[in-house]
């Protein structure tokens, strides 16, 4: 192509003119103008990009997994006493007790016997079998084995001691074993009935440190009145507390922060490691505790109402309290039941999956590929473990 020729004049200092002459190609100009017009889109799209992986990396920052995950079916049917462990799951064939993962497979077995039941707790099983006791470690490791002098009504599993009540219903011994596998403890149990026993951590007020601490829940049976009794051990120093909570039925007991929550059909007492009220209870009248979940220093508690729990799609909404959070959040339909994850509520129908977050105040609905009929339990990592008929599957849930 020619290159043109332009002129450029200028006034000079003496009030004449002067010019200059340049060349140039119009060709090339129009390249310029190209090349900074690819420039600047290259530069939008890279901004673009930038924008869409932030954006990305915060929702799933926010969110973690973003719909439902991996569904897996186990070798354990609804009628095998299927129990929550960890990150795992338990389950009893009628000889043999069975720890599987997520994924479905055999982590290990032990064989414990017909017509038995076990309890779990932070580290370890409890297993009884007519008056034979087990204690097995969270890896299948046998720790603790006897024949107990009478038979063996239930055992529950604390962090570092295993209680067994032996004898009769109304009339027995509550053994306490510690962690070597020494009986430490010989409680006389008369005239109650024992309901149950179990394990938690609580502050002395001339400490910081934490003990394991025992409590015992019974029937009071030698007045002319029933009344319900709490007691409170230190394992190997006997009774710290004993106390009556009148006519109330207390059906589950847990712990937050050292201090014991008896729940009722009416409210949720709160007493010490010495079996003293420490403040005033909690109006539940009208709901039931459906689960509960420790977050840290945060104890989540999940309540469905008593009316909505006779099994089927009937429950349409829930109650979450924590801290001095106390609400009730409206499920978008009908549901079998509810479950606390480490962030969210889970509600489940036949065919989805309600997600809310502990902060929020609506529901997400994600669809599931079985027809769920039971909710059994939560493992960690959000895995909800149900039942479709007879058959048991692990349920990866949206974060």
């Amino acid at each position: 192509m020619e290159r043109k020729q332009a002129t450029y004049r200028y006034v000079t200092s003496g009030g004449g003119t002067s010019e200059n002459k340049f060349s140039y190609d119009p060709g090339k100009k129009k390249k310029q103008k190209k090349i900074k017009g690819i420039a600047r889109i290259l530069a939008a799209a890279a901004v673009i990009a930038v924008v869409l992986l932030f954006a990305v990396f915060h929702v799933f920052d926010q969110n973690g997994r973003t719909g439902i995950g991996r569904v897996t079916k186990i070798a354990a049917t609804i009628t095998q006493n299927i129990t929550p462990f960890g990150d795992q799951i338990l389950f009893y064939d009628g000889t043999t007790i069975h720890c599987v993962s997520p994924s479905g497979a055999n982590v290990w077995s032990y064989q414990i016997g017909t017509n038995a039941d076990y309890d779990v707790g932070e580290n370890k099983i409890v297993a009884w079998s007519g008056n034979e006791l087990y204690i097995i470690s969270s890896n299948g490791r046998l720790v603790y084995n006897n024949k107990m002098s009478d038979s063996i009504q239930f055992a529950s599993a604390g962090k570092g001691y295993v209680a067994a009540f032996i004898g009769s219903a109304s009339k027995g011994v509550v053994t306490v074993i510690n962690g070597e596998g020494r009986v430490v403890d010989n409680i006389t149990v008369d005239s109650q009935t024992l309901l149950d026993i179990g394990f938690f951590e609580a502050s002395a007020t001339t400490s910081t440190q934490t003990t394991e601490y025992m409590w015992m829940l019974g029937l009071d049976t030698s007045g002319t009145v029933i009344s319900t009794q709490l007691q409170t051990f230190q394992p190997g120093r006997l009774s710290t507390g004993k106390t009556s909570l009148g006519d109330y039925i207390a059906y589950k007991i847990f712990d937050i922060n050292g201090i014991l929550n008896i729940v009722t059909t009416r409210e949720i007492l709160h007493y010490t490691y010495r079996a003293v009220e420490s403040s005033e209870s909690t109006l539940i009248y009208g709901y039931t505790l459906r689960d509960v979940r420790r977050n840290g220093n945060t104890v989540y508690q999940l309540l469905i109402p008593s009316n909505e729990l006779s099994g089927g799609m009937t429950v349409s909404n829930v109650r979450l309290m924590y801290g001095n959070v106390n609400r009730v959040i409206h499920l978008p339909g009908k549901c079998i039941s509810a479950l606390l994850g480490t962030r969210c509520i889970y509600s489940f129908s036949q065919d989805t999956v309600y997600a809310c977050r502990f902060d929020d105040t609506s529901f997400t609905a994600y669809p599931l590929d079985i027809p769920v009929t039971n909710v059994l339990g939560m493992i960690s990592d959000n895995r909800a473990v149900v039942a479709s008929g007879s058959a048991i599957y692990i349920v990866e849930l949206p974060l």
